[in-house]
């Protein structure tokens, strides 16, 4: 019974990381860049993906809260495919650090200094066209990933998809 309540869990999890990249797709091209609704939308969608994905890694292999719950389960290789995007490099750095270091210091525990993000910034170019696609790339890529992983999740435990609102 744990392992399917985890399982529900997480996949609600996801289902609200999702539906942030939905509303953000569905707002991008109506409203300005820099605009308040797509920084909500973004600094939520970096809050969720490093919560989930990245954060307080110290020994483990990956970081986040869905590591240590899918480990315990022994899903945890279900995650891969969002780590290799996560890990996918941009500058000198990497698009799981780019969005690591912005959530920490822009959306959870800013000081409102430009100080703040200088060294992510020293390490990505984000005025660059190519880094920005590259960010953006990777940021569709973990939502689908995510999608992807909610539906392995459900399988894994034999939960009908529909009972998760995953669809058929």
């Amino acid at each position: 019974m744990a392992e399917k309540e985890t399982i529900v869990l997480v996949v609600h999890a996801i289902k609200q990381l999702t539906y942030g990249f939905e509303r953000l797709d569905k707002v991008a091209d109506s409203v300005a860049d820099g605009s308040a609704m797509k920084a909500f939308y973004m600094n939520a969608i970096y809050n969720h993906v490093a919560a989930f994905y990245l954060i307080d890694k110290k020994d483990k292999p990956m970081g986040g809260a869905f590591y240590p719950a899918l480990l315990k389960l022994g899903l945890e290789d279900l995650l891969k495919p969002v780590e290799d995007a996560l890990a996918r490099p941009l500058g000198s750095t990497t698009v799981g650090e780019v969005v690591r270091v912005f959530r920490n210091k822009a959306v959870v525990h800013p000081s409102f200094q430009d100080a703040d993000l200088d060294r992510i910034y020293a390490a990505v170019d984000m005025e660059r066209p190519e880094n920005q696609s590259c960010l953006q790339d990777a940021l569709v890529e973990i939502c689908l990933e995510s999608a992807r992983l909610a539906i392995n999740l459900a399988d894994s435990a034999g939960i009908p998809r529909r009972d998760l609102g995953l669809g058929d």
